[in-house]
């Protein structure tokens, strides 16, 4: 758009607080804002948008790929469809609902982030900023720095609180979709780390339901410790048919393992190369009985490895062939 097309668009601007005690979620506030600011933060979010866009044959594009609970992305935008989501669905209907209920009694302090609405004619797009009001320094005890400002010929102290607008987007919402940038964002602004949980235990309760799990597996403590935070979010993502193809090809993959094994040279420089070449499948011992194709977690060695196998990010490397495994 030019700074004349960008003039025709309608910018709303809410500060939104949190209501943990209320069936409402989120109050909201709509600001009025100074002529200059309105401006400047159109020209801001054209401007961050076109810096998300990547390089491609047919010019600078936006490159989207499904969301999957990851904590870190690589360079693309994650797309989540917010009407698969009933949770989400019904949380960013509340969040509308307060925007369009402006709240009288809203403080400013109170603010944990900001929506940022543009709108042309009867389509609109909303982005959110997970950034709250930095609270004036005399208001904070045993402050060590003090902001001032010039008025005329003085400095005087700085003691309004401050609202900070712009900078990289973190999440924008158009057409039933979210567009997500920042992970955090979402968890923080749509309580969405428990979705995560749910979608983590319901993982794990099919993964440990499977025939290679049994009285000897040490489920209960495998659970455990596959439910620590870090974790969390890569067993969240593993996909239906991530799980169905561990159950169908677990006895193949307990086959393949042992002869592995079996087949460890017994010379030197061959038997070094071969380790190394197969360096992440050793931890995999320590928890799978590959004879009997059966788990047998060790709570004494790293639960990762094994996470890493059921939601398939042990691979291959195509140019050397030697095997590694994907970070969550």
């Amino acid at each position: 758009m030019t700074d004349d097309e960008l003039d025709t668009l309608d910018l709303q601007v809410y500060l939104v607080s949190k209501a943990n005690q209320s069936d409402a979620l989120y109050f909201a506030k709509k600001e009025i804002l100074d002529p200059d600011l309105r401006i400047w933060l159109k020209k801001r979010i054209k401007k961050e948008l076109n810096n998300i866009k990547i390089d491609s044959a047919e010019g600078k594009k936006f490159y989207t790929a499904e969301y999957n609970h990851e904590l870190t992305k690589a360079d693309y935008i994650a797309k989540l469809v917010i009407e698969d989501d009933e949770d989400l669905k019904d949380k960013l209907a509340k969040l509308f609902q307060a925007l369009n209920h402006n709240n009288s009694t809203f403080l400013d302090k109170d603010a944990k982030f900001q929506v940022v609405k543009i709108s042309k004619d009867t389509e609109h797009a909303y982005f959110i900023f997970y950034r709250g009001v930095k609270i004036s320094a005399m208001e904070r005890r045993n402050v060590s720095k003090l902001p001032t400002v010039r008025d005329r010929e003085q400095l005087v102290i700085q003691d309004k609180n401050v609202i900070e607008f712009g900078g990289k987007i973190e999440l924008f919402i158009h057409e039933e979709i979210m567009y997500i940038l920042n992970p955090r964002t979402l968890e923080y602004t749509f309580n969405y780390d428990d979705h995560i949980k749910r979608q983590r235990d319901n993982n794990l309760e099919t993964i440990t339901n499977m025939s290679f799990f049994d009285e000897e597996s040490n489920t209960t403590k495998f659970k455990e410790t596959s439910s620590q935070y870090i974790l969390s979010r890569g067993l969240a993502s593993i996909k239906k048919e991530t799980l169905d193809a561990l159950e169908e090809s677990f006895e193949e993959r307990c086959e393949e393992l042992n002869m592995i094994k079996s087949d460890i040279p017994e010379n030197e420089p061959d038997r070094e190369e071969y380790l190394e070449r197969y360096s992440s499948l050793w931890p995999l011992y320590e928890h799978i009985d590959v004879e009997n194709q059966k788990v047998r977690f060790n709570p004494d060695h790293e639960v990762t490895p094994l996470l890493h196998f059921f939601s398939d990010k042990i691979v291959e490397s195509f140019l050397t062939k030697k095997f590694k495994s994907q970070i969550y």
